[in-house]
C-alpha cells in the first residue's frame, strides 16, 4: 500500500509546484473508451493488473465481471483518490466536479470511523487537503477546478460511462468484498517483481514510452506477469512526438508476444488517432 506521512506531506509540495518528479497529478477521470475496448477483451473471470489511475478502468473491469483486479500507479496518491470516488458513489455522484468543499468535507468526515485503517487515514489526507484549499491566495469554493488545481489533471472526456443506480449496486458490492491490492512501482524499471500472475494486465498509455531500453523492461515484466496465452491491454491516447518508437515496440515485443490490433482511428480528448492493441503472450 502506500506511506500516509509520505502523501500528506506531498500535497502543499504538489499544489505550491516544489515536488520533483513527474506523475504527481491525479487524473479525476478516465480518458478512454472503454466501451470500445470490452468489445474485443473478454474480462469475465479473469484476474487482472491494472493501472489504478483514476480507478475508472478498475470500476469498469469489475462491472464487466473481472474476477479479480489487483491494482499499481507510480503516483501512490490514486490510492487515496479511489477511497475518494468509493465514498462517491456511496454518496450518489460519480466524481467530485460539481460539488463544493463544504458538500466534499461532510462525506469524507463520514468515513473518518471506517473500519479499513486505509481508509481512515485516506480521510486524514483529504481533510488536509480541505485545509490547504481553503487556505489558497484564490480561494474556490468547488472542491476542484479542472483548470487552476495542479492535485488533479484535466480530464473532460467524452468516455464517461452510463453508470446506472443498478451499476453503482452491484460495483460497490464487489468494492466492499475485495480489498483493494495497490502497489506503487514502476513497470517499467527492470528492478521489478512479482510472484503472482495474471490472465490480463491492463497498461492504458503506459506504453508512451521514450527508449527501447524501457521498453525492453516492459516487456520483460510482462511476460513474468502474465499466465500462458495471458495478454497486455494497451491504449496510446496521444501519439506523442516520441512516438516513432511504436514500430520498435512491436518488434522488441515480438520476442515473447503476438502483436494484434483491437481497433484503429478512434478519436479520443485530442485530435490525434486512439489506438487500442494488445499483446498476446506466446
Amino acid at each position: 500500500m502506500t506511506n500516509i506521512n509520505e502523501d500528506i506531506l506531498k500535497l502543499p509540495k504538489i499544489m505550491n509546484g516544489t515536488l520533483d518528479g513527474d506523475w504527481n497529478s491525479i487524473y479525476s477521470r478516465n480518458t478512454e473508451d472503454l466501451n470500445r475496448i470490452v468489445r474485443h477483451v473478454d474480462f469475465k473471470n479473469k484476474e487482472i493488473y491494472s493501472v489504478l489511475s483514476s480507478s475508472d478502468i478498475l470500476f469498469y473491469l469489475y462491472l464487466n465481471g473481472a474476477k479479480r483486479v489487483d491494482t499499481f500507479d507510480i503516483n501512490s496518491l490514486t490510492y487515496r483518490y479511489y477511497y475518494l470516488r468509493k465514498w462517491l458513489f456511496e454518496s450518489g455522484f460519480l466524481d467530485a466536479k460539481d460539488l463544493t468543499i463544504k458538500e466534499m468535507n461532510s462525506i469524507i468526515k463520514s468515513h473518518r470511523d471506517a473500519n479499513d485503517i486505509n481508509e481512515r487515514e485516506s480521510c486524514l489526507l483529504w481533510q488536509y487537503y480541505l485545509e490547504l484549499k481553503q487556505k489558497e491566495k484564490f480561494y474556490e469554493e468547488q472542491f476542484f477546478s479542472f483548470y487552476n488545481d495542479a492535485l488533479f489533471e484535466n480530464c473532460s472526456t467524452k468516455f464517461d460511462f452510463p453508470y446506472s443506480k443498478e451499476d453503482i449496486k452491484k460495483l460497490l458490492n464487489k468494492l466492499n468484498s475485495n480489498t483493494l491490492d495497490f502497489e506503487v512501482t514502476d513497470i517499467s524499471s527492470d528492478s521489478y517483481h512479482s510472484s503472482k500472475k495474471y490472465d490480463i494486465v491492463y497498461l492504458s498509455n503506459i506504453l508512451d514510452l521514450k527508449t527501447a531500453n524501457k521498453l525492453k523492461n516492459v516487456m520483460n515484466n510482462m511476460n513474468k506477469l502474465l499466465k500462458d496465452n495471458g495478454i497486455v491491454v494497451c491504449t496510446n491516447m496521444i501519439e506523442h512526438p516520441y512516438f516513432d518508437l511504436f514500430s520498435e515496440q512491436i518488434k522488441i515485443f515480438s520476442e515473447c508476444f503476438k502483436y494484434e490490433i483491437l481497433d484503429v482511428e478512434l478519436r479520443g480528448i485530442a485530435k490525434n488517432p486512439v489506438k487500442y492493441y494488445k499483446y498476446i503472450k506466446k
